[in-house]
């Protein structure tokens, strides 16, 4: 499989893990390191992100990607994605686009997100 082909694949295991708030591939999916920053323009990391689909405070009911681009680097890949989404944060509804920018390596072998980047895109 390609470097191409291995991203797609964990990308698409993501956007199914988040819609499924599946705290253990969610787990898997991110370093431990990982930074992210959000639409609120607020910082967190791993441990955050995934307490927040835990618990109920984020929960996405869609997430259809409008766009997709990738580029390979050498140790890594970055991930610029387009997305429509619905769902709720903190029991409030939410609906729009979205733009993603993710940053995976390859760590211990497999693909990790270590940054991203989340903004309202109109």
């Amino acid at each position: 499989m390609s470097a191409l082909e291995e991203i797609q694949f964990v990308e698409q295991r993501l956007r199914e893990a988040m819609l499924n708030s599946d705290i253990k591939e969610l787990d898997a999916l991110l370093s431990d390191e990982l930074l992210v920053t959000g639409p609120d323009g607020k910082l967190v990391g791993k441990a955050d992100d995934l307490a927040a689909h835990r618990t109920g405070i984020v929960r996405i009911k869609a997430m259809v990607p409008q766009e997709i681009i990738v580029k390979i680097l050498p140790e890594a890949a970055v991930v610029f994605a387009l997305m429509a989404m619905q769902g709720f944060i903190q029991d409030q509804a939410f609906e729009g686009l979205y733009r993603y920018t993710r940053v995976w390596s390859k760590q211990t072998g497999n693909w990790q997100i270590i940054a991203a980047h989340i903004s309202a895109a109109s």
